[in-house]
């Protein structure tokens, strides 16, 4: 269920109020996660203990860049268990997310999601994501899956002109940029640091690249 001090924690850190049906989809999603992973692995279970303030929280602290609400159809990339993906189309029905993943267990999770709690902006790409279509999407995202560069590169292709890239990353961010800046010499990127609400000090950021 969610709380009354997550609930206090979304609106004070992230300036975001769940509304009535929101709040249902996301109890029923955190009830059918919690059971899948009983039973297929799509995270460790000390996480599904904090899985508010690691994954939930982290998937939308997406807000703390004032540009996000002008984006409209999002390429999560490597969407696991569905972070970013799911809570992005569950906290935001108006906007298209495109669920990306080349592993079948979690995609089967993400398609069971999708028919359960209707989830009508939701589409979902199996394949490895340099192997798609290109899908003209408006903003690349992608959580826990690998270094920036190597992200960007297999899925720039689906970027539309003037689209944007965001990944979110805990640490390292000097070696990626560099890295970056090796071959993409003119790349420009903004940092927007930010930390979970657990006890330990988890610092997080979301590096958006800007220009490149």
């Amino acid at each position: 269920m969610i709380t009354d001090v997550e609930k206090e924690i979304l609106k004070k850190e992230l300036n975001f109020e769940l509304n009535e049906k929101i709040e249902k989809n996301l109890i029923e999603w955190e009830k059918i996660f919690i059971n899948y992973n009983s039973h297929t692995n799509l995270m460790s279970k000390n996480d599904v203990n904090v899985l508010f303030e690691k994954h939930v929280f982290d998937s939308l602290a997406i807000l703390k860049w004032d540009e996000f609400e002008n984006f409209k159809k999002i390429l999560d990339v490597g969407t696991g268990g569905g972070f970013p993906s799911v809570i992005l189309a569950i906290c935001f029905p108006d906007k298209k997310i495109i669920a990306n993943d080349s592993r079948i267990k979690k995609i089967n999770f993400i398609k069971e999601i999708k028919e359960k709690l209707n989830l009508e902006n939701l589409e979902i790409e199996y394949d490895r994501v340099e192997n798609l279509e290109p899908k003209n999407v408006d903003l690349i995202v992608s959580r826990a899956v690998g270094k920036m560069i190597d992200v960007f590169e297999l899925s720039k292709k689906h970027l539309k002109k003037g689209g944007k890239f965001l990944i979110y990353k805990a640490k390292l961010l000097d070696e990626e940029i560099k890295n970056f800046n090796l071959k993409y010499k003119n790349a420009k990127f903004e940092t927007i640091p930010y930390k979970l609400p657990i006890e330990e000090n988890f610092e997080r950021n979301l590096i958006i690249l800007n220009s490149f």
